[in-house]
């Protein structure tokens, strides 16, 4: 007939050395029950267990008990896996395998391909330039010129601003040379009406194409384009353009690296994009949207700076100082 008891202990081995003061002199055998468990900072710690099963039939030696529990696999729970550890075993040498001797590739597929290489290279030089795109003329109507002049000169005479409108010749704006029928705003108090950065004088012209259009009556038309100018603003604005692309193209190439322009319209993003083609390792695209639209001027160089990013995390602040 046997009995089984537990001992307990903070380790297996103090667990085990219990155990065999209590219950050594018996007819007694020994196996873990439950390893030992640390828990979080105290909570769901455990102690060892010992399972003691006191046998009257049969006699097992301390020697066998040692050796029983060496070749007992360990249960842990470090880092909560529930890992299984057994006794290793030593990994018996392969005999070493000599490296099979590929067999050498033939050159005559190489030599086959070299030509295609060729013939590719002067497929390339044969194409044909890209066509050049002709000047395009925006086909815009006496009547609608004349629906464009009428609706400028009542807004100037409802705004009380002594100046008059008039088609005045023809301007050259987008890509291809596309031309388009220009209105002048002159006068005295015209100034005015041009504001920060031509954004006022942008809102009129889109209210007189508007008109133009609608008063026009060709539904077939998608738009009608007059340029409105004011005391030749676009032509003086177009060469402060050029002379800070020219200026910001200096910067990238002199400090190596990437410069961000302002919002601009499509219009000034062309002019900007056009005058720094031809500009050694210089190229420009554009980011954002709708009115926050910006160019970026690229520095290509090789010995480019490359922007460090920003360390994230509260900064230190001098002493005395405090955030707003």
């Amino acid at each position: 007939m046997s009995e089984e008891i537990i001992v307990t202990g903070k380790t297996v081995e103090e667990a085990m050395a219990n155990a065999v003061a209590q219950y050594g002199s018996k007819n007694a055998s020994y196996d873990i029950a439950e390893m030992p468990k640390k828990g979080f900072l105290g909570i769901g710690s455990s102690p060892a267990k010992i399972r003691v099963t006191i046998n009257d039939e049969e006699d097992i030696s301390l020697d066998d008990l040692v050796t029983s529990i060496k070749d007992m696999s360990v249960t842990t729970n470090k880092g909560g896996s529930g890992e299984t550890k057994r006794p290793e075993k030593k990994a018996e040498k392969k005999p070493e395998r000599k490296p099979e001797r590929k067999p050498e590739r033939k050159t005559e597929k190489k030599e086959e391909k070299a030509p295609a290489a060729d013939s590719a290279k002067e497929t390339k030089s044969a194409k044909e330039p890209a066509p050049v795109k002709e000047p395009r003329v925006i086909v815009v109507t006496e009547e609608e010129k004349q629906y464009a002049v009428e609706f400028a000169n009542n807004l100037l005479k409802n705004m009380e601003i002594d100046a008059v409108a008039a088609i005045d010749g023809v301007e050259s704006a987008g890509e291809g040379g596309t031309v388009y029928p220009k209105l002048v705003i002159s006068g005295e108090g015209a100034g005015i009406l041009i504001g920060h950065h031509g954004e006022t004088l942008d809102a009129i012209q889109y209210l007189v194409n508007l008109s133009a259009l609608r008063r026009g009556g060709n539904t077939q038309k998608e738009f009608v384009k007059i340029v409105v100018d004011i005391e030749n603003y676009r032509e003086k604005r177009e060469e402060t353009l050029r002379a800070l692309a020219r200026r910001t193209a200096a910067k990238a190439q002199k400090y190596r690296k990437n410069v961000l322009l302002e919002p601009m319209n499509p219009y000034e993003r062309r002019i900007i994009h056009s005058e720094l083609q031809g500009y050694e390792n210089i190229s420009t695209h554009s980011v954002g949207s709708d009115e926050n639209r910006k160019i970026v001027v690229t520095y290509e160089g090789a010995d480019k700076v490359e922007r460090r990013p920003r360390r994230s995390g509260n900064r230190r602040r001098p002493s005395g100082t405090s955030e707003e």
